[in-house]
């Protein structure tokens, strides 16, 4: 993979890093100005970005998006897309971690093809009890209190629903739309959005949760397992869910029927 990084400013390149064998990272400095600037490229996609930085060199990066990087510096994220020379926006957080941050860069058009709309957003920690939703486009947020300490959190790939759980292992629903709360589960030790769909697998015990219809949060169907989820995987049309016994290692098939009509649902 080749690809070629220059500045649009004419900035030297002073520093150059290379994670995850996909994204490129440079720091540059024009002597003269002093002009300083980031250069952030995809391998995969050739897509190159550089946004006007300051005080640049101490930055930590987060690539659990591959449509955007993430950026943390004195404070503050700021989320540039690959491609962009302008970043999406930046928003104030001591709470980097992958498990406490959820951005959705138009990932799913929410509609046809005919009548789609942009859609980007990211959820992250006020504090360790408020989570805020920022909508990149307007600046409009939305702020979800809760009266104890928030470990997970993670948008639908659609950016309309926001799964999360605090320390008790109580497991919550939060729909940005009409901005109500459902809690889901009590001891939930796993959780995820089935990949590309509005599916949520979460595990209570010795108990398999599958909403295949979010929207009614009340019907769940339930598998009975001997072990702890570890993952979920969803390719060529089928989605199984992985699930660790100890001695060996089960998978639970899902309805791929079901999670298409619960995904179609909005």
């Amino acid at each position: 993979t080749r690809i070629v990084l220059r500045s649009l400013y004419g900035c030297e390149i002073v520093k150059i890093n290379i994670f995850q064998d996909r994204y490129v990272v440079a720091n540059t400095l024009d002597h003269a100005s002093s002009t300083e600037t980031l250069l952030l490229g995809d391998l995969a996609t050739y897509k190159l970005s550089e946004i006007s930085w300051s005080n640049g060199g101490n930055e930590k990066f987060v690539f659990d998006n591959p449509v955007c990087c993430i950026i943390y510096h004195a404070g503050e994220l700021t989320l540039v897309e690959y491609g962009s020379n302008e970043s999406l926006g930046a928003v104030r957080t001591d709470h980097i971690s992958g498990h406490l941050l959820s951005a959705r860069i138009n990932e799913r058009p929410t509609g046809a093809s005919s009548r789609c709309c942009e859609s980007k957003k990211i959820a992250y920690l006020l504090d360790a009890q408020t989570i805020n939703i920022k909508d990149l486009l307007t600046g409009n947020s939305v702020t979800v209190s809760q009266d104890s300490k928030i470990d997970w959190l993670e948008l639908n790939w659609r950016a309309s629903l926001l799964l999360f759980r605090d320390r008790r292992r109580l497991l919550h629903l939060y729909d940005i739309g009409t901005q109500t709360r459902t809690t889901l589960l009590n001891y939930c030790t796993y959780v995820q959005w089935v990949p590309y769909s509005d599916v949520v697998v979460a595990q209570n015990r010795s108990s398999l949760c599958v909403w295949y219809n979010i929207h009614t949060p009340d019907q769940v169907t339930l598998h009975q397992i001997k072990g702890d989820v570890e993952d979920i995987e969803r390719v060529n049309g089928r989605t199984e869910v992985i699930v660790d016994e100890q001695l060996s290692t089960a998978s639970y098939l899902l309805d791929e029927a079901l999670i298409e009509f619960g995904t179609g649902i909005d």
